[in-house]
């Protein structure tokens, strides 16, 4: 961390402080929390001191299989800090979005000189990031993917996996034979199952942002089989509490770009005009929490398990993210949707004429916001949020969600249907 600066990671690691301290005020006082606060503050507040770790991933779109079969656990670099997306500002426009700029900022504050860097080819701006960071002199494998799937991109993703894992193989000089390759995805199997389980069982008792933190925890801890023990004691501690949240406030939905730690700008915005956040339902979450059937994954190799569910901005047609969207709606009594989309991110202003017909069909009504990381449009927001918040107290109060639950609970029945037909 030569000429990196020490008053750069203060401001950094300030910033990840000051947004865990937010997040425990909205806690409940569970010993089983202790862990996953500790998980996210050692893998954000003792990187640097570390150093590189051997393989660093940018985003969440990697195959799982290929990381954890490496025996060696990755560090995931997702993008949410608006400290390191300042890092920067020297090397990229003004007008990048902001997760690009906070990835880039993090790799170049000299974390990652003997790192192999995963880059998943999901956008204009992944593909731009990979050519910085090749030019830098760092080393660099990138995973394209197809903008559609059929057959021909199929096999283009078999060849794709092949390649990333050879390039994790010479990196680490560790054969990723078929034997590490089965033990990897029945642990992936086990760690979906048991986060299932919890989102089932926290539904009405953690906070959405609470919710948010929880699952994204999984990209921060050190020992997935650890990480997977501690959820299942989180969970069976909030099923024996029987705790339930307020029914009052009216329930919403977060789609379009990610949020991440540690700017929940967003998500705590959307909990203080008054809503109910369900979910974040983008391709992180979705991934992480499962959206695909565990018999898929007990019978197949999970990158094509992977790869057909694959939820990610990289398609022209998202209908993987479409279909679980379409599920979300229709199975969970869902009154609005907050479209959030972060400057630069366009991909995600391309999916939303879509989900504005599904959306006028189950008659839910959405909200499109557009920010950054920055702060200075949290009180514009604050206000946009809380008008939002009352149009559906109205709708609910008068007696609007009924024909929702109508709705809903016939292209429930649709929805089944078809699946049993498949």
């Amino acid at each position: 961390m030569s000429d990196f600066g020490k008053t750069n990671t203060d401001s950094y690691k300030k910033e990840i402080i000051d947004t865990l301290q937010k997040l425990l005020r909205g806690l409940p006082a569970y010993k089983e929390l202790v862990y996953f606060v500790k998980c996210v503050g050692n893998h954000y507040l003792t990187a640097f001191e570390k150093g590189s770790p051997d393989i660093i991933v940018i985003g969440s779109d990697i195959p799982e299989e290929l990381v954890f079969a490496s025996g060696k656990m990755p560090y995931w670099i997702l993008g949410g800090s608006r400290v390191s997306s300042i890092w920067a500002d020297d090397i990229v426009p003004r007008d990048t979005d902001p997760v690009s700029r906070s990835g880039l900022g993090y790799v170049l504050s000299d974390f990652a000189e003997r790192s192999l860097i995963l880059i998943p080819l999901v956008s204009d701006s992944t593909r731009k990031l990979a050519y910085i960071l090749k030019s830098k002199g760092l080393k660099v494998h990138t995973f394209h993917f197809p903008p559609l799937k059929d057959t021909q991109s199929f096999l283009e993703w078999g060849r794709q996996y092949e390649a990333c894992r050879d390039a994790v193989s010479l990196h680490l000089k560790r054969p990723l034979t078929k034997r590490t390759l089965q033990k990897s995805r029945k642990q992936i199997s086990m760690v979906k199952r048991q986060i299932q389980d919890f989102m089932e069982v926290s539904q009405e008792t953690l906070s959405g942002t609470g919710r948010m933190f929880i699952l994204g925890s999984y990209y921060c801890a050190d020992n997935l089989l650890e990480w997977c023990f501690q959820i299942k004691c989180l969970t069976d501690r909030m099923r024996k509490e029987h705790k339930r949240r307020s029914k009052e406030k009216s329930r919403v939905l977060l789609l379009g770009s990610p949020v991440y730690f540690p700017n929940y700008k967003i998500p705590f915005l959307i909990e203080e005009a008054g809503l109910e956040l369900f979910l974040q339902a983008d391709y992180t979450t979705l991934s992480i929490q499962g959206c695909i059937g565990m018999d898929q994954l007990q019978k197949e190799n999970v990158a094509d398990v992977f790869y057909r569910n694959d939820a990610s901005p990289a398609y022209v047609k998202n209908n993987s993210l479409y279909g679980c969207i379409e599920k979300l709606l229709t199975e969970n009594k869902i009154e609005g949707v907050v479209y959030h989309v972060l400057k630069g991110q366009i991909e995600y202003d391309f999916e939303l004429g879509r989900f504005e017909e599904l959306f006028e069909k189950l008659d839910i009504p959405v909200f499109r916001l557009e920010t950054d990381y920055n702060y200075q449009d949290v009180e514009q927001l604050r206000i946009r949020l809380e008008a939002f918040s009352e149009v559906l107290a109205q709708r609910k109060y008068s007696g609007v969600s009924d024909g929702w639950k109508i709705e809903a609970g016939r292209r429930t029945t649709e929805y089944r249907k078809e699946t049993v037909a498949r």
